[in-house]
């Protein structure tokens, strides 16, 4: 069952607009507010739906930059500790080949 609303206070240049844009589509002014309305309708829902989905999006964002940030801090620790660990393996070669060292 449809539902029914009086719509009120439209200037005539309103009117002028919507008539000329039905005629133009060949359909009736009520048949285009039922169009426009029913676009209006569910770009809401639509919106509200992105909104809805939009917060989780943002929180798996944010901790995917979580990793991000920890992967790299851990890759440049790793990276630090292996240096040292080069530095130290070519110190004991040198004390292992030096024959001034006591």
């Amino acid at each position: 069952m449809a539902n029914q609303f009086i719509m009120r206070n439209l200037s005539d240049h309103t009117l002028k607009i919507i008539d000329a844009e039905a005629a133009r589509n060949n359909i009736s002014r009520n048949a285009l507010l039922q169009i426009v309305i029913e676009n209006f309708a569910n770009n809401l829902e639509q919106a509200n739906a992105n909104e809805i989905l939009l917060e989780p999006l943002q929180d798996v964002t944010k901790q995917l930059n979580t990793l991000t940030h920890a992967t790299t801090e851990s890759q440049a620790a790793i990276s630090h500790d292996l240096n040292a660990l080069t530095n130290s393996i070519r110190q004991l070669i040198k004390y292992m080949y030096d024959d001034t060292f006591e």
